[in-house]
Parts: C-alpha cells; structure tokens; sequence
C-alpha cells in the first residue's frame, strides 16, 4: 500500500461540470423556440392574407350572382316576348312525360348498343283546329276572369266541342294579347286587361 501514490479516480473528479451542458442546450432550445415563433408568425399571416382574399372572392361572388339573376330574368323576358313559336320546331323540346337521359357515364362499355336510326320527319296537320284562334282564346281568358293556366284554357275549349292542347293555347293566348304572369307554383297564368 505504501507504492500507490494516486487515488482512484471518483466521479465527481472526473465528470465534466453539468453547466455548459444544459446552457447548450437551453440555447439550443431557446433558437428553436424563436424558430417555431417566426414559423406560427409566417402562417399567421398567410391564414389572415387568405381569409381577405375569400371575403373578397364572397364579394365578388355576389355581385356575379346578382348580374346572373339579371341575365337570367332579362332571358326570361326575352322568351315571353318571342312565344313559343320561336321553340316549336326545336330538336331538344322534350314532352312533359319524357325520361330524362342517362347521365353520360365514363369509362363505362356497353355491349350491343347501336348508332341511332336516323330520325323520320313525319308530316303534320295543323296542330290547332281551325275553329280555335286568338280571338277565341282571348274570350275564353276574359270568360274565366281573373287569371287560367293554358290547360284551365283549352279544357274550356275542349267542353264547348272543339278538342285542343294546352301547347296551342299558350301559342294562341300571347297571340291573342294576353299577359302572361308566372304563378307562385312556376305554372304561366294569363290574362286579359
């Protein structure tokens, strides 16, 4: 034992001291902290950049709307004016109780189907009888009174013998001078002044 000058070595001489350490690493973390702050900040900003441009968009989408609902009326008008003649030899008129079309369906193959015949015109006779006219129209509406539907009409017509449609009345009553009003239930209603 005499021989051994020098001691065993213990921890606490030959750890190093904790304080550099964890002043690294709290720098470290205060640098990431800061990191993290800039990054919220950048997102901050953009989400209230975002924000003004979808007001903006809201805006913008209202005044389109307003001008939409202005074409749409003023096509309306446009319709009315022209009658139902302009739209009566027209391809794509469907009757009341037609189907609709399959929507177009994508990627989807179906077996057997054929190109369309092409259509026969067939000829027409007159589609109103000739015993009905404007001015038989127009005295019908002012026989009503108040306001009738173009079926009120040609069901009136129809009782005092001279079967006809509803599609000829309407051709007839704008013919015949006769205001027409679209109802609370989207049926065209028409009257005389």
């Amino acid at each position: 034992m005499g021989g051994c000058t020098h001691m065993a070595r213990t921890r606490s001489t030959t750890a190093t001291p904790r304080t550099p350490r964890t002043t690294a690493r709290s720098r470290r973390e205060a640098t990431q902290g800061s990191v993290l702050v800039q990054t919220a900040e950048r997102m901050v900003g953009q989400i209230e950049t975002l924000v003004a441009e979808i007001e903006a968009l809201r805006a913008d989408n209202e005044g389109l709307r307003a001008e939409l609902r202005d074409a749409v009326s003023m096509l309306e008008r446009a319709s009315r004016a022209l009658g139902d003649a302009g739209t009566a030899g027209r391809r794509g008129r469907r009757r009341a109780g037609a189907a609709e079309p399959e929507p177009a369906r994508r990627g989807v193959r179906r077996a057997g189907v054929r190109a369309a015949a092409p259509r026969v015109r067939r000829t027409r006779g007159r589609a109103t009888p000739e015993g009905v006219t404007p001015q038989v129209v127009h005295a019908v509406i002012a026989k009503i009174g108040g306001e009738a539907t173009a079926a009120e009409i040609a069901a009136e017509i129809t009782r005092n013998g001279v079967p006809v449609s509803g599609r000829a009345v309407r051709f007839l009553a704008e013919r015949a001078g006769a205001e027409t009003v679209v109802g609370e239930d989207g049926q065209r209603r028409y009257r005389v002044s």
